[in-house]
């Protein structure tokens, strides 16, 4: 290779550099501390085989045999300007080679926090998810204090002891009587722990990682806390948000919150999309979460997921105060219309997507069997809103129709999805956390059939109470309440559940109101369907029972 070729060399590395896309730049900068000195010696090497009849020195080396070796032979065989060719071309092999095996380290978090910083404030929000994203699991891990060293110098230092430590110092004193009596370590555990305390102070030679810490969370401080990069986020790049709220640091919970409150209120988002488009139900209740639904996918897949991230609470309270602030924003008399082409508007209304929301998660998380009730009870809080908002004093407005309103179609959307709740133990396996019914009356048990009982109930009683609903609306909603009952059977597992259900409504929801509720519901019941009437006869009698007629009429 000739001075002119390496120099057409160089010109066109350049000129690849340039054409590369910005994120590949981008990740070049965190192995320069190894390709620069390995350019620089190539480049010297090319440099002094180059400029050779110049430079070069004679061998010097005692031994003839080796000098052999590094003397260029005299017939031209081997000459400096092929070296140097040899030179780019190992040059080339070793950097592409390196830059391929090389993942970055802890040191490269101070690289990766001044990239993150330079496209934040640059607002190149593309090129940041794309340059961040194959680099979370490392960020996570040094926050988090998971990489080999830490845990290495963690295990030495014996920081969980420490912890555990700290904790006992702030803990009140018992007395020795109460002191519970701790089993004897073991011979191995006596000896484990006595190396443990000898080997100690090598704690003080390990690296103990807190830089490469407080680097990580100053990135994912940066990054979750960004509100320009959360709205480019969930506008443009919702697809990136689960490798975002899958972070397993505290930082996370506040981001996941704003995302969901963001996804909720935009109707135009990813999240009503991938509702609208995930109705295929399961052969046992539930729904079909598909691949490329990720939203619903990431949240739902695992219903645990849902449960630490407490998913329903920035759904729930985004939809309650935007029913509240309705009459101001105009969502109050959108809900009060005549629910003319509602089926064709629906998954763009807030509170019905809210509703198939909730429907999702709860019936994953049954049948997963997560042990928890997933705050179904905000349904009887958002109807409780869509009541006090009830209007039906316009003249258009048939009070008489099956839906008067859009406010009345969606309360008949969460009875409706609160009775399936309900049914749905008879899809349960027996060894679900949620296949058992008890007669303890608690407010929230945490078994999603039992407390969609209760939430049914307290629907039932707003409904039953409430001085806007007319009585035929109301009557229909009691009518689909005892369609459920009618729908259990009377033995065994869903037997216990119909009484459960009973019980349930007419307490209101364990409220054990009495008076007018009571009248209220035997109204409804004049009203029903006799041979409905006829199917719910327990309920009928247990009505009966809790409201006498005065003076013992029956």
């Amino acid at each position: 290779m000739t001075l002119d070729g390496f120099l057409s060399f160089l010109a066109l590395f350049i000129a690849f550099y340039a054409i590369v896309s910005p994120v590949t730049r981008l990740r070049a900068q965190l192995h320069l501390a190894v390709q620069i000195p390995l350019a620089l010696l190539a480049v010297l090497l090319v440099l002094y085989f180059e400029f050779f009849a110049l430079l070069g020195q004679p061998c010097r080396l005692p031994n003839a045999d080796a000098c052999r070796w590094l003397v260029f032979p005299s017939d031209g065989r081997f000459a400096p300007p092929q070296a140097a060719f040899l030179v780019v071309f190992v040059w080339m092999i070793a950097a592409g080679g390196l830059s391929f095996l090389l993942k970055p380290g802890p040191r490269s978090l101070t690289t990766i926090g001044k990239i993150v910083q330079t496209l934040l404030y640059e607002q190149r929000f593309a090129e940041l998810l794309d340059f961040i994203r194959s680099h979370l699991g490392l960020i996570e891990a040094a926050a988090g204090r998971r990489l080999r060293r830490q845990r290495m110098h963690d295990w030495v230092a014996d920081a969980n002891w420490v912890r555990r430590r700290n904790i006992r110092a702030i803990m009140p004193v018992e007395l020795e009587e109460d002191e519970k009596e701790q089993p004897e370590a073991g011979y191995g555990k006596r000896i484990y722990e006595g190396f443990r305390r000898r080997i100690r102070w090598i704690r003080y030679v390990l690296p103990a990682g807190h830089k490469a810490e407080a680097v990580a969370h100053d990135i994912a401080r940066v990054l979750l806390r960004s509100e320009e990069l959360r709205k480019f986020l969930v506008t443009l790049r919702p697809d990136a948000l689960p490798d975002l709220m899958a972070i397993k640091l505290q930082i996370r919970f506040d981001f996941s919150d704003k995302v969901l409150r963001d996804l909720i209120a935009d109707t135009g988002s990813r999240l009503y999309q991938e509702i609208e488009h995930n109705q295929n139900l399961r052969d046992k209740g539930g729904y079909a979460i598909p691949e490329e639904n990720v939203l619903l996918r990431y949240l739902f897949g695992d219903a645990e997921v849902a449960h630490k991230l407490g998913a329903w609470k920035p759904v729930g309270d985004e939809i309650l105060n935007m029913i509240r602030g309705g009459a101001k924003s105009g969502y109050a008399d959108d809900l009060n219309d005549l629910p003319d082409n509602f089926d064709d508007q629906r998954w763009r209304d807030p509170t019905f997507v809210c509703v198939r929301y909730f429907d999702i998660m709860v019936h994953e998380a049954m049948r997963q069997g997560v042990p928890y009730h997933m705050w179904l009870f905000y349904l009887p809080l958002i109807l409780k809103e869509l009541d006090d908002i009830y209007d039906t004093s316009r003249e258009t407005i048939d009070t008489l129709a099956e839906f008067p309103t859009r406010n009345a179609r969606l309360m008949y959307e969460i009875f409706d999805v609160l009775g399936d709740w309900v049914k749905n133990i008879r899809h349960l396996d027996k060894s679900s956390p949620h296949a058992a019914v008890s007669d303890d009356g608690e407010f929230a048990s945490g078994v999603i059939p039992m407390d969609a009982a209760v939430a049914l109930g307290t629907a039932m009683a707003t409904v039953a109470l409430s001085n806007r609903i007319g009585d035929t609306f109301a009557g229909y909603l009691h009518d689909c309440v005892l369609s459920d009952i009618a729908s259990l059977s009377r033995k065994g597992l869903e037997g216990q559940m119909r009484a459960m259900l009973i019980r349930s409504i007419i307490s209101g929801g364990n409220r054990h109101l009495k008076g007018r509720y009571g009248e209220r519901l035997k109204t409804f019941v004049a009203m029903a369907d006799p041979v409905l009437r006829h199917s719910v006869k327990d309920y009928t009698d247990a009505l009966a029972a809790a409201f006498p007629e005065p003076g013992g009429r029956r």
